[in-house]
């Protein structure tokens, strides 16, 4: 019988935001070369958070885009989108250099997730939440999965199980995949030995051997996270 041992785990969750209330960004601040482009007029923001081995969300990068606001309306630049600016939070050397100051004040207020946040004239309106969640495990068992393209089955070694979740919803299984050797039965894997993978989804675990229809069973729903992440 296969038994999965919990080696590590890891989750990005995105919560895009739009933006009301905040001043023009200089083309000296964007990403794009500023002595050929005009000022951009901010309406999202986008935040991305990780997560490693349970511990709260933390927050990687804030990317704030919008449309070019050109003095002239008939500049090609009228209606187009800007690269944006993009702010590191995640850093130590975070921040490099001077940043607009409401920009810096929202990337505060986002440090932890949150459906909306306001720091004086700007406010920030989630429109969008959500994440994946993986979780990787050693295996230690000699069940097998054959498939009609190899000459030997997949002895999994190792197991990644995926989840997702979107706004307030649950987190709910998205993939289970399998990683190891392909071998013949009975035999010892070589050092050398052909590896493989074998991915189930809700959709098709009804074709799954019994063991794994068993594991996707009993990893359907995940331990719960702490305070500040998605149940």
């Amino acid at each position: 019988m296969t038994v999965p041992r919990l080696t590590h785990e890891y989750a990005e969750r995105v919560i895009v935001f739009t933006v009301t209330g905040a001043a023009d960004v200089p083309p000296q601040y964007l990403c794009d070369p500023p002595a050929t482009v005009p000022p951009m007029r901010p309406d999202q923001v986008r935040a991305v958070y990780h997560s490693r081995d349970g511990q709260p969300w933390s927050l990687e990068t804030v990317h704030v885009s919008g449309r070019y606001v050109p003095a002239d309306p008939a500049s090609r630049w009228s209606d187009c989108r800007a690269g944006g600016l993009w702010l590191y939070p995640s850093s130590p050397h975070y921040p490099h250099h001077v940043r607009l100051q409401w920009t810096q004040q929202v990337a505060g207020a986002l440090a932890a997730p949150t459906p909306m946040a306001v720091t004086g004239p700007v406010t920030v309106t989630a429109t969008s939440d959500q994440a994946r969640r993986m979780r990787y495990f050693a295996l230690d068992g000699l069940d097998e999965i054959t498939h009609w393209t190899m000459p030997a089955p997949l002895r999994p070694d190792r197991m990644r199980v995926t989840y997702l979740t979107s706004g307030d919803t649950a987190w709910g299984l998205d993939e289970i995949e399998f990683q190891g050797p392909h071998v013949a039965t009975g035999r010892t894997p070589g050092p050398d030995q052909a590896q493989g993978r074998q991915s189930f989804y809700p959709t098709n675990l009804g074709d799954a051997p019994a063991w794994v229809r068993d594991l996707a069973a009993a990893h359907r729903v995940p331990d719960p996270l702490p305070a500040g992440q998605p149940a």
